[in-house]
């Protein structure tokens, strides 16, 4: 037959004393900066640094957007001639089908009568 040693109340305590007391520690140390306020003065700096690195992000998200802007049309002309070259067919028939459209709003319907 087995004997239990004695439960604790308190389960996070162990068999060292010395783990004990440094858990306390940690745990009073955790608990001390929870309720620590920071100051007027510590609360701008933060929102400072924040407003800057914000600023920085939006910089870098601006530089990539300029790039990728500035490379689109080559990007699609490549795209088109691979296209063209892929099914010659149906590009063909494409733009004859955009270029009557185009003449018609051009110059207008025909007004030939029958």
């Amino acid at each position: 037959m087995q004997i239990e040693p004695p439960r604790h109340a308190d389960e996070t305590e162990s068999d060292t004393y010395l783990v004990d007391q440094v858990l306390a520690q940690n745990k009073a140390a955790l608990n001390a900066e929870q309720s620590h306020e920071p100051s007027m003065s510590e609360q701008l700096a933060a929102l400072r640094a924040e407003i800057s690195r914000l600023a920085e992000s939006a910089s870098l998200i601006a530089e990539e957007v300029a790039i990728i802007v500035a490379q689109a049309p080559t990007r699609l002309r490549y795209e088109g001639e691979k296209q063209i070259y892929k099914r010659p067919v149906i590009s063909l028939l494409a733009i004859g089908i955009l270029s009557f459209h185009l003449t018609q709003a051009i110059f207008g319907r025909s007004r030939r009568v029958r």
